[in-house]
């Protein structure tokens, strides 16, 4: 059975001419190959070919003589099982003059003793606590007050790094213009279960590749709270405000700063290890708040960007913003609307078609997958081959997902109701 049904594939293939091709596989030829494998390329080629800018030598022959203070500021909330190795972490990096702020949101775990035995046992470590939840922008606000680096680090408190990643961070801020740098995310779980694996891909695709893609054509649009950095006199609460109540303060806050005429940029040497939902609840409960995020600061509160007539109009934060929608927002739709066409116009051929799809996407990410170890050096990456096959209908449910949290942030503003910020901030904050 299985013999004829691939024998009957390949002559469905064979008989496609190429006006034909695109009529049935118009989505991948016109949307994903672009998208994905050409851009891969490019960013390969980059590596390969093109000279690397002079870096200001002053400033890195500063950074070992005599480095900046790099204030490190952690939110906890019931972390018991993982502060201590994040401040270990910490402690062991090549980079060592750290101020490490911790700011307990209340936590009714063990936490709060922890965090007291670390702050005695290293020097370096300053810990503050909440009362009662406060919730995470408070925290890190809070944290910023007492901040005294030049550089401010933004890390969550279940992440790990590599020894030399602050260092790497900070590097980055050789060019004066940069105003923030996103770290490179990877998962520490990714053994755990299947959705921890399958993230393990998506996270070296869409940040340690997608990021860097980005950033080369300056439109990166957000840096990740887990492990980002700031230069403190533009982002303090004196200045820029601090982050603002409610999810997705941290694509808020790289919002700001790009509006302030900064660059945001992408290092992917300065890697930290992040724990992801290891089942699928907890995945799409965390996918849904990323995902509202896009409709709240995106399409409402920042939407002055698109104005020509205002102070914040500056075309490369248009393409910026534009660029999240039409690969985010815009993309899930036409995705849907894709498979709604093969249904109802090829439903006879669709077990065929969808066949050939996937065939074409594991390619794609066979590729993909190839030249994200080529780039990072990471040989170990080669052992998630086997996971491949099921990343692409992954993929496809998280864009379903995507999906439902637009729905629900452009008719219902769910992100207000989030639980990730107290009743009571969330009562407070500003409705856009």
């Amino acid at each position: 059975m299985i013999p004829i049904f691939f024998k009957d594939t390949l002559n469905y293939l064979f008989s496609l001419d190429a006006e034909a091709s695109l009529r049935v596989f118009w989505f991948f030829l016109i949307f994903d190959f672009p998208r994905y494998i050409l851009t891969d390329f490019y960013l390969l080629c980059l590596k390969l070919f093109k000279k690397k800018p002079d870096a200001d030598r002053d400033f890195l022959r500063n950074l070992h003589e005599s480095p900046p203070l790099v204030s490190v500021i952690i939110p906890a909330l019931n972390e018991e099982a993982t502060i201590s190795w994040t401040i270990r972490s910490l402690e062991e990096q090549t980079y060592k003059h750290l101020q490490i702020i911790i700011v307990d949101d209340g936590s009714t775990d063990r936490t709060s003793q922890i965090c007291r035995q670390l702050a005695r046992k290293h020097q370096t470590v300053e810990y503050y606590r909440f009362s009662e939840r406060g919730g995470k922008s408070a925290v890190l606000n809070y944290g910023l007050k007492f901040s005294r680096g030049e550089f401010v680090v933004f890390v969550d408190s279940d992440t790990t790094f590599d020894r030399d990643a602050i260092y790497h961070i900070i590097k980055a801020f050789a060019d004066p213009e940069v105003g923030g740098v996103s770290g490179n995310l990877r998962v520490r779980n990714y053994k755990r279960s299947l959705f921890t694996s399958l993230q393990q891909i998506e996270y070296i695709f869409t940040i340690s590749i997608g990021r860097q893609v980005r950033a080369t054509f300056g439109i990166l649009p957000i840096i990740s709270g887990a492990f980002g950095c700031f230069r403190r006199e533009i982002i303090s609460t004196k200045t820029n405000g601090g982050h603002e109540p409610g999810p997705g303060n941290d694509s808020d806050l790289a919002i700001r700063v790009r509006k302030l005429g900064y660059k945001i940029i992408f290092e992917p040497k300065a890697v930290c290890l992040t724990n992801v939902p290891h089942n699928l609840q907890s995945l799409i409960k965390q996918r849904a708040r990323w995902d509202r995020n896009l409709i709240k600061n995106r399409v409402r509160k920042h939407s002055d960007v698109y104005n020509p007539f205002t102070q914040n109009f500056r075309l490369l934060d248009v393409i910026t913003f534009v660029d999240s929608i039409f690969f985010h927002l815009f993309l899930s739709a036409v995705t849907a609307l894709y498979l709604f066409d093969l249904s109802i116009h090829f439903s006879s051929a669709l077990p065929i078609l969808l066949t050939i799809n996937f065939i074409l996407y594991f390619c794609a990410e066979v590729f993909e997958l190839l030249i994200a170890v080529i780039l990072s050096g990471r040989k170990e990456d080669l052992k998630l081959l086997l996971y491949l096959p099921l990343f692409n209908p992954y993929k496809l449910f998280i864009k379903f997902v995507r999906l439902m949290a637009y729905s629900q942030e452009l008719l219902f503003k769910f992100s207000y109701n989030d639980p990730f910020a107290p009743y009571k901030v969330r009562q407070r904050m500003i409705r856009w």
